[in-house]
């Protein structure tokens, strides 16, 4: 297993869900806490110490989606993008989610993180891509939970 931060978020990474890639649990007492626990997993898994990773640059994410679990996969493979484009790594999440109505959620977050820089940043994989196997998000007991699989 890919050695990982100690930051104190609400995720673990489990190693009985898959040998090749990557799958993390998350929790939060509210949708929002829990879909920036699943923002910092994501990137807890490509760079080890996201302490050191300075909040310089700000970027916007906005998704809709019908459900909770195709939000997550949009919000996550859009943090993936700005990664891949421009090269960033987010060490802090803002997220707001609305139910606009039965079938459709909106999410809006605020990412702020710096540039890759593997002199300062602690890089341990880089994930190509969102899985939709195991992918759910789910409420259990008054509290939000996620379970996530990346490929790598």
């Amino acid at each position: 297993m890919t050695k990982m931060a100690k930051i104190k978020r609400n995720y673990r990474f489990l190693d009985n869900i898959t040998s090749a890639d990557v799958a993390f649990e998350a929790g939060g007492e509210t949708m929002d806490k829990l879909f920036e626990n699943c923002a910092y997993a994501l990137e807890n898994v490509m760079v080890n110490r996201l302490d050191r990773v300075k909040a310089e640059k700000e970027r916007n994410i906005t998704v809709e989606a019908r459900d909770a679990d195709q939000l997550l996969f949009s919000f996550l493979h859009e943090i993936l993008m700005l990664k891949d484009v421009e090269r960033l790594v987010f060490s802090r999440f803002k997220v707001s989610i609305k139910r606009l109505n039965e079938n459709r959620y909106l999410l809006k977050c605020i990412c702020k993180g710096s540039k890759i820089d593997p002199k300062t940043h602690d890089v341990v994989v880089d994930v190509k891509g969102i899985s939709m196997h195991r992918l759910k998000v789910g409420r259990k007991e008054g509290a939000y939970k996620a379970m996530v699989v990346v490929d790598v």
